[in-house]
C-alpha cells in the first residue's frame, strides 16, 4: 500500500515538472503571449510603425506592407529595386526584425502619376486586395507641379486617399511622404502656369497633411539635411535632375527608417 502511495507522489510530481518545465509548451505559450503584447497597438499606443507590422506578423502569421507614389517610388533611377528606398527598407526591416525575415513591400508606384490620378481604380484596386497592414503614400506632387494641378486638387486627392484607405482598411496604418528633392526639372518649368514652384507642393501639403492629424514624412528637407551633414552634393544623388540615383535611394532610406522604428 505504501509502495502504491509513493508511485502515486511520484507521478504526480513528475507531471507537475513537466508542466512548468521552462521550454516546455507553457512556457512557449506564455513567450508568445508576452512577445504578442509587447507591440500589441492597443497595449502601446503611438507604436512604431515596424512594431506594429511585428504585431500582425506574431498575431495573424504574415505582416503586409505597400507603398504607393509617382515614379520616384517606383524606383525609376535606380540600378535595380533592392535599391530603391521601398527596396532597402525592406531589407532593413527583414534584417532588423526576425517576425519580418519574409517581409515583401509591395510596390504600386505609377510613373508620371499625379496625386489625382492615384485615385483611379487601376491604382487602387490592387492595393486594396494586397489588404497591407502598412501602406505608404508619396504625394506625387512633383507631377503635380508638371502637371499644373492646382494646390486645392492636390489637399483634396490626399483626403479622399486617406479616406478611401482608411474606410476600406480600418487596421491598415497610412504614412504620408513628400517625394525626394530636386535639380533640373526636364518636364516643366521651375515656376508652373499656376505661378508654383515644386517647393510650394512640398510645404503646402505638409501643412495640409500634419493640420490633419496623419503620418508624414518630409523626405525633401530631411535628405538635403542629411546631405549637407555627409557633405554630398545634391546633383550627385540624381540621375536626371529628378530621379534619384542608387545613392539618392540609399540616404531617402536611411532619413526613413527612424521614422518607421522610433516614436
Amino acid at each position: 500500500m505504501k509502495r502504491m502511495r509513493w508511485i502515486i507522489v511520484a507521478a504526480a510530481v513528475g507531471a507537475l515538472l513537466l508542466l512548468f518545465k521552462p521550454d516546455g509548451r507553457g512556457g512557449r505559450a506564455a513567450a508568445d503571449v508576452a512577445r504578442i503584447e509587447a507591440v500589441d497597438p492597443f497595449l502601446n499606443p503611438g507604436q512604431p510603425v515596424a512594431d506594429y507590422l511585428v504585431y500582425r506578423a506574431l498575431s495573424s502569421g504574415e505582416a503586409r506592407m505597400a507603398v504607393t507614389g509617382s515614379s520616384v517610388t517606383r524606383g525609376t533611377g535606380a540600378t535595380a529595386q533592392a535599391y530603391t528606398w521601398r527596396g532597402l527598407t525592406e531589407q532593413k526591416l527583414r534584417l532588423a526584425y526576425p517576425a519580418l525575415k519574409h517581409l515583401k513591400i509591395g510596390n504600386f508606384g505609377h510613373s508620371g502619376y499625379t496625386s489625382v490620378r492615384l485615385l483611379e481604380d487601376e491604382v487602387t484596386a490592387p492595393i486594396l486586395a494586397a489588404k497591407p497592414d502598412v501602406l505608404v503614400i508619396e504625394t506625387s506632387v512633383i507631377n503635380n507641379h508638371n502637371k499644373n494641378v492646382s494646390l486645392e486638387d492636390t489637399y483634396d486627392s490626399l483626403r479622399r486617399l486617406h479616406e478611401l484607405y482608411t474606410g476600406a482598411l480600418p487596421e491598415a496604418r497610412i504614412v504620408f511622404l513628400s517625394p525626394n528633392p530636386c535639380t533640373d526639372n526636364q518636364f516643366g518649368p521651375p515656376v508652373n502656369a499656376l505661378g508654383l514652384r515644386f517647393t510650394d507642393y512640398v510645404y503646402g501639403t505638409e501643412a495640409f497633411i500634419r493640420d490633419q492629424g496623419w503620418d508624414y514624412v518630409n523626405v525633401h528637407d530631411e535628405m538635403l539635411a542629411e546631405m549637407q551633414n555627409r557633405d554630398i552634393a545634391l546633383p550627385d544623388t540624381l540621375k536626371d535632375g529628378i530621379h534619384p540615383n542608387d545613392l539618392g535611394y540609399a540616404i531617402w532610406a536611411d532619413i526613413l527608417w527612424p521614422h518607421l522604428t522610433t516614436r
